[in-house]
C-alpha cells in the first residue's frame, strides 16, 4: 500500500478502517467501536487526546496515522510547535534521532 503525501493536501483520502471494511465490514465496524469507547472513556479533552495519539504514532513509526491525527489535532486546538513538543519528548526515551526528525518532517509537511 503507498500513499501520496502530504495526505492533508489531498482531495480524497482513503484510510486503513476503509480499506478495511472492504475486506471485513464487521471488523471494521468493530474497531471503530472500540476507538469511539476509547475516546470517551476518560477525561481528556479532544486536543490532549490527539496529541496522545500522536506520541503513539511517532514512537511506532507509523507515518500514515502520523499524518492523518497532525490534521486532526490541528483541528482541536494544537499548534505546531505544541506538537514538535511531543515529537521531541520522545527523544531519548522512546525514540533516537532519525525517528524524531522523520516525524517533525512529517509534521511540517501536513501543516507548513
Amino acid at each position: 500500500m503507498s500513499f501520496d503525501y502530504p495526505l492533508s493536501k489531498q482531495d480524497e483520502f482513503i484510510s486503513n478502517l476503509d480499506r478495511l471494511r472492504t475486506y471485513a465490514p464487521d471488523l471494521a465496524t468493530a474497531f471503530r467501536g472500540v476507538r469511539v469507547a476509547a475516546d470517551a472513556h476518560g477525561p481528556l479533552d479532544h486536543k490532549q487526546r490527539e496529541l496522545t495519539l500522536l506520541a503513539g504514532f511517532a514512537a511506532t513509526r507509523n507515518e500514515g496515522g502520523f499524518r492523518v491525527h497532525c490534521t486532526r489535532a490541528s483541528e482541536a486546538g494544537a499548534t505546531v510547535a505544541e506538537i514538535e513538543h511531543v515529537v521531541v519528548l520522545l527523544l531519548g526515551t522512546s525514540l533516537g534521532l532519525v525517528p524524531v526528525v522523520e516525524a517533525l518532517t512529517w509534521l511540517h509537511d501536513e501543516l507548513d
